[in-house]
Formats: C-alpha cells, structure tokens, sequence
C-alpha cells in the first residue's frame, strides 16, 4: 500500500511543482475549434456529417506521445485496443466488432491482409501522422466491404512551410525498456513539398506487477518518402512506405480436465503455444491527382492508385502433454505431442478509386469507381515433429534396475504445401448531400460491389478445396440527416448498411497458428451484412464539448469459429449478432483556470445467436458420442458493458513563449464475460477452474481501472521544442483487458523529447 502511495505522492508533487514553477497565469480566450473532416470522402465540418466521427491530430501526439496508432485512439468511445497475444501488433475493435471488420487506410491506401484471424495491423509511423479520423458503424456505401464496423482514416503529414526543416523525436517506455526514435526531412518550395522519415524501436519484455512476460519483445522500422506538387489548379503526389517488424510472441501455457467417456477416464492436459514472427513487412507505392473547378459543376476529380506488398515469416510450435488415467485397470498413459509448422505469406494488392465531386446547387453528390486486387501465395510446411507415448511396464515382478515406463516415439509426418489463391472487389458508388433548408441536410447513397474469389492452386493438400471461385454482387445503401439550425448544435440520425465478403483465409486456406488444432477453411461461407441505426448530438460552445450517440446494430451471417469434435476448429456463420450501445465524450473548459475535466464513457451490450451442430453422450451407458443441433443466444461476448476514461486536463501558458500541459485521468473497464461453446467439455459435469455445463463454458475477465498522469513543457518559437513524461498504471495493478490474452504493464513511465528546426 506505502509504495502505491509513494508513487501517486510523486507524480502528484510533481505536477504540482511543474504547476507552481509557471508563474503567473496568463488567461486564456476559449474559442469555438472548427474541426474538419474527410469521413463524407470529402472535407467538410465535422458538424455537418451524418456520421459518428472522432478525431486525433498531431498535437495529441506532441502532448502524450504513443508508440503505436491504437494507443492514440484508446480513450474514443467505442473502442477497444487489443494486442491478443502479440505485443508490438495492436489491433483496435470500433463497436465491439473484430479488427478484421474495420477498414484502415493511409492516406487512401487501404492496408489489406488476406490471411490473417484477426484483420490487419496499423503499420505506421505515429510521428508522420497529420490527423487520424475514426469512423465508427457500417461504411461500407462510401469505403466498401471491409468497412462493416468502421473506418480508421490515417493522412500523414506532407511537406513544411520553409524550403528545409527537420525533427527528430524520442520515445522511452520503461514496461518494456524501449527506446523508439524518429526523424524527419521536409521542406515546400515554389509550389513543390516533400517529407523523408525514418524511424525505429527496440522493445524488451513486458513487466507486469507480477512477472516479467518472456518472449514478448519485438522490433519495428518505418520508412517514407513523399514528393508532392500543388498549383492553383489542383496537386500531385507519389509517395512510398516501408515497415518491418520482428515479433516475439509469449508461451501461452493452458490446462484444464476433460471428461473423455463415462467410465470415467480422465484426461489431464497443459498446452505450451511457441509463435515467433521473425518477418513481418509491408511496402507500399501510391500516387495521387487533384484536380479542381474543371467545369461549373464539377468541383474536383480525384485520382488514386497504389501497389502494396505484405510478406509474413510465422513459425509455430506446438507441445501438447496428455495424462490418461483409467480406474478400471489403474493404468496411465502419458502422450506428448510436439508438431513445428512454418508459414510464409507473400501478398500482391494493386487498387485505385476515381472520384468526381458535383455541387449542383443544393446538391453535392460525389460518386466513383473502386477497385482492388489481392493475389496470395502462401508456403504452409510442417518441419517435423513427435508424438512420445510413455506407458508403464507390465508384469508381476520387475527387477529394480528396471524403467517402470516403456517409450514410444513416432515421427510426425512431414509436408510442404504452396498455395495460389485471389480476391478481386471492384465497386461503384455515389452519395448525395441536399440542403432542404430551415438548417436540414440530407444524405442518401447507394454502393453496388461486384466480388470474385479463387483458390488456384492448393499444393496438394487434400484437406483443402481444390479449383474453386465464388462470385458475388451486392447493394448497400445508407440514408441520413442532420440538423444544424441552432448555434453550436448539430443534431444527427443515420441508417447504414453493412456488407463484408469473407477473406481468403476464411474460405480457402484456415490457419495452424496459436492453437493446438488447426482453424479449417470453409468455402460454404455466406458474406456478413448488417444494418445500423443511430442518432447523436454535438454540441462545442468553446467552454462546452459534447459528443453523445446511441446506435443499434444488427448482423447477419456473422463469421467466427466453432470447436469441432476433432480438436479442430472451423470458420461458420453465426445466426446473428445484435449490439445497442451509447457513446459520450463530455468535457468542459473553466477558461480563467485553464482546466478542463472530461469523460469518455461507452455502455455496449452485444447479444449473439447461434446454432451448432454440438457432439453429444449417449447410449445406455452414456458412452456413445451423436450430434445433436443445438441454438443458443448470449450476451457474454467478451467485452466489458462499461469502460471508458475519466480525467481533468490542465493547460497554462507562461513567460512567452512557454506552455504546461497536464492530463491526471483514470482509465477503467466493468467486468467483462465470454459465453461459448468447446469440445473440450464433452461430459456435463462442471469442472473446478469454469463453469461448464454440457459443452458451454463461461469465461470472465475482471474489472480494472488505473491511475495515470502526463506532464508535458512545450516552448520556442511556436513551441517548435517539446518534453513529456507520463505516469502509467500508477497504483501498479495487476490486470488484463478483455480484448488480451497477455496482462497488461504495471507501473512505468513513458517519456518523450522532441524537436523541429
């Protein structure tokens, strides 16, 4: 408890000492901010769109830098950051919707992993961000089919405002003991702009208050380059990405009993998962043309096109230990099973999108065509492996020197496997803005997306489907409304349908990786679709800022994965899921004090209905396994029903060119549970570490909250120089959220020093 105070009485003293140390506070006027955004797919006030957008920029990063895009966006309600088992690959989940139902894009490049459980991975720079716009529900209309749960919009920065300028920045973050550093070149002249950066960090292993996370270190480098040209008619650009990442991911060690018959044998087992990424990498080129007022209506067309390439180098080690007891001849058998697979995706995606924006009096109506291409080749190998039975001797007497235990190893079959698979999504869309009057806009817009998929090469394996293509064609529309009539409120309603068509990795080519069977593929698979209904207010007075929706969300044919009887899993369409949910962002500026509490709160209740095919016991003796069709609903989805953050920013300038920052806030989730169903628990009887009852088990995860402090000094000329120190965890608790399968850091520090000349 002495140590928990004695941190919390140092960052308090230190905020107050860096508070007192400003001198005299200088008032400050509270303006209306006018933010802007390019969620309608072009720029407009953020009070004038239909949808539920939230913004980070630069600035956010210069007060409380991040090592990672999801870190930025942690404390937007309506959304979860997770890195499941995989530190240094944060993942963000918008509505309580998996990160593969997100759409990312950087700077209109979308970032497409077709083999992946879990979606992409932001792979960027957070130093070259400009802003970052969350899109949150179904985009699918304007942004196609990955967007069924929102859009993260990246843009980065461009050139300067001199001819050459630099900045280098640095990240220290002691739970890991990294070290991430950042620079930069850029510069604009006579109408020409450019930007050069390079960046890196080196991360050890996570520390939590309990234990030091082996395995969990990882490395990232980023490099870009952009050369751009504006002229009064419109603007250029070519610009080129490079990101690599080595990851290490933690032994996940698992054990429980399983019930294997009736009479009574039990199984013991524990599963020691072993996953390394030594390559992850993605490159990208991308060009882009602007041009605008070609004629009295056509206020500007806009060209984009791009190649990206992703390769990932995974190996997986497996180690299962089952124990056997069986009463009747009280023997025991003790299998370990030790299989090393090794998988190299290598992925191609060609894309591009024209775009015309018409003003057509009270109209505005953009429409246009995109089209992306996805061609994968992926190496999937199994490099050997045993299965080692040990069982004891029998006989009556055996001499002493004996071992009481007979061993038999067999080699597990080895095989090499390459396989060719693609993804064709072309589509056409167009949105209408209409300024009805009496301070009413409306928006209606229609996309029709045309997909094909093939598997065009399976290597051999007979376990996978073989020379299949699967087309498919779907309209989506959206329709919404906006209210602006009354001076600092915007009133909203949208509805908005979702539409994503299942991955390669879904319909082709499943997955060995992190588990101890093998995620099969299911080309039977049916396209998620969705539809969303919400409304909202904004309200930013300059002292006052408010963000408050409510939406209900239903989906239909939802993908994820069930046990099989096997040990194995399969991707299968859920029946439906249904999420209603409430999102607030409250804060408040008290202008001669300079402080400003907040609250970014979110209630999310996400209720799921299924229908299994589910192994049964039977029989007169209850020994024999049928499958019996079974449907069940739940609410227990794994996310917390509350979470969000709470807090009191302060802000204060001083001798000229000088300005304090502070953020003491508190971070907090509910307890969350998870409702499913696993093979494993065959027998109906509850088992000591779950509640179990015929196959469904229920999973919990605790509530959490942590105490934090950032203290951040910017100065120069236009604050060109800046320094933070923040405070993370500082009561040290011990927790893990919902959306990871590793605990989260304990107390540390994260600390940046930056500058640009």
């Amino acid at each position: 408890m002495f140590r928990y105070l004695n941190r919390f009485a140092i960052a308090i003293v230190a905020l107050t000492g860096l508070v007192l140390w400003t001198g005299e506070v200088k008032s400050q006027e509270v303006e209306t901010r006018e933010v802007m955004v390019t969620s309608t797919r072009t720029e407009r006030n953020l009070m004038e769109v239909p949808m539920s957008v939230s913004v980070k920029n630069s600035e956010d990063l210069t007060r409380d830098p991040k090592n990672s895009v999801a870190d930025l966006l942690s404390d937007i309600p309506g959304v979860e950051i997770a890195d499941g088992s995989m530190p240094g690959s944060k993942r963000v989940l918008i509505r309580g919707e998996s990160s593969a139902r997100s759409l990312i894009l950087v700077d209109g490049v979308k970032i497409s992993e077709q083999k992946s459980m879990n979606g992409p991975v932001i792979l960027i720079d957070t130093s070259q961000i400009e802003r970052v716009e969350v899109i949150k529900g179904p985009m699918s209309v304007l942004y196609g089919s990955e967007a069924i749960g929102g859009v993260i919009n990246i843009i980065s920065k461009k050139g300067g405002d001199k001819p050459v300028a630099f900045s280098v920045n640095t990240v220290a973050d002691s739970s890991t003991q990294s070290l991430e550093v950042q620079t930069a070149l850029f510069g604009a002249y006579n109408g020409w702009n450019y930007r050069f950066s390079a960046s890196g960090i080196e991360a050890g292993n996570r520390r939590t208050p309990n234990e030091t996370i082996e395995r969990s270190s990882f490395r990232n480098r980023f490099y870009t380059g952009r050369v751009g040209y504006d002229w009064d008619g419109g603007k250029f650009y070519v610009k080129a990405d490079y990101f690599d990442s080595v990851i290490h991911i933690p032994t996940n060690y698992g054990s429980g009993i399983v019930w294997a018959d009736s009479r009574s044998t039990r199984m013991n087992n524990e599963t020691a998962v072993s996953l390394d990424l030594p390559k992850w990498e993605r490159s990208s080129i991308s060009t882009g043309l602007e041009l605008y007022d070609l004629t009295a209506n056509l206020a500007r067309l806009k060209f984009e096109a791009y190649y990206q390439n992703m390769k990932k180098d995974f190996y997986n080690n497996v180690r299962t230990y089952n124990y056997f007891h069986i009463p009747a001849f009280n023997r025991t058998l003790s299998v370990t099973v030790n299989p090393f697979t090794h998988t190299f995706n290598d992925q191609d995606s060609i894309g591009g999108s024209l775009q015309t924006d018409w003003s057509l009096g009270d109209h505005f109506l953009i429409a246009g065509f995109d089209y992306n291409r996805d061609d994968l080749t992926a190496d999937d190998d199994r490099l050997g492996g045993t299965v080692t039975a040990y069982t004891p001797r029998t006989g009556w007497m055996l001499p002493p020197w004996t071992n009481p235990w007979q061993t038999t190893v067999t080699n597990i079959d080895k095989y090499s496997y390459r396989y060719k698979a693609s993804q064709d999504t072309m589509g056409l869309f167009a949105q209408d803005e209409w300024k009805i009057g009496a301070g009413f806009t409306t928006t209606l817009g229609l996309r029709q997306t045309w997909v094909k998929s093939s598997m065009s090469n399976t290597g051999g394996n007979p376990d996978l489907p073989a020379g299949r293509s699967i087309d498919d064609s779907r309209l989506v529309a959206n329709a919404g409304l906006v209210y602006t009539g009354v001076d600092d409120l915007s009133l909203r309603a949208l509805w908005g349908q979702g539409y994503r068509f299942p991955p390669l990795n879904e319909l082709y080519l499943g997955t060995v990786h992190g588990s101890t069977g093998a995620t099969l593929p299911n080309p039977d698979l049916e396209p998620e679709t969705s539809d969303n209904f919400e409304i909202g207010a904004r309200f930013n007075n300059g002292a006052w800022d408010i963000d408050l929706a409510a939406f209900y969300s239903t989906t239909k044919n939802l993908i994820t994965t069930t046990s099989l009887s096997t040990g194995n899993s399969q991707f299968v369409n859920m029946d439906k899921a249904d999420t209603f949910g409430i999102e607030l962002a409250l804060a408040y500026t008290f202008e001669s004090a300079g402080l400003t509490p907040y609250v970014s709160a979110t209630y999310l209740n996400r209720k799921v209905k299924n229908t299994i095919d589910a192994p049964k016991m039977g029989g007169n003796n209850n020994s024999t396994k049928f499958s019996e069709r079974i449907t069940y609903e739940t609410d227990k989805t794994g996310h917390s029903p509350l979470f969000g953050r709470i807090g009191v920013k302060y802000e204060v300038p001083f001798d000229g060119d000088k300005l304090f920052t502070s953020d003491l806030y508190v971070d907090w989730a509910t307890k969350a549970k998870e409702y499913y169903y696993d093979t494993t628990y065959l027998h109906g009887d509850p088992l000591p570490s779950t509640n179990s009852n015929y196959g469904f088990v229920t999973q919990e995860h605790e509530a959490w909250q942590t105490l934090n402090l950032t203290l951040g000094m910017q100065w120069g000329t236009e604050h060109k120089w800046h320094a933070t120190v923040a405070f993370r965890n500082i009561l040290d608790q011990q927790y893990t959220r919902s959306t990871n399968v590793i605990a989260d850091p304990g107390f540390h520090l994260i600390a940046g020093v930056g500058f640009e000349y």
